[in-house]
């Protein structure tokens, strides 16, 4: 019998239930994108971005990739559907 990992799955249920946050998801699938081009493409405050990212980040939803100039982009490393099926990409 497998024993669930209950801390992660609650980071993970936690993560995808902001509406915001899926587009996030969505917004990043195959197209790696700024946490800026994020925040004006939600009409988010930055920090807030920052704080999405960082939640689905933790969750293993996303990566988060730090350039050499210092901006952050973001990756999305699941894919969603209309259907609720959530697909892994790494």
């Amino acid at each position: 019998m497998t024993i669930l990992n209950i801390p992660k799955l609650k980071n993970i249920f936690s993560a995808l239930a902001n509406e915001k946050r899926l587009k996030v998801i969505e917004l990043c699938f195959g197209k790696e994108r700024s946490v800026t081009e994020l925040s004006k493409l939600l009409n988010l405050n930055y920090s807030i971005t920052v704080e999405y990212t960082s939640i689905l980040a933790k969750a293993g939803l996303v990566e988060k990739i730090r350039n050499k100039d210092g901006t952050v982009r973001v990756k999305s490393l699941i894919r969603l559907d209309n259907e609720g099926e959530i697909e892994r990409l790494d």
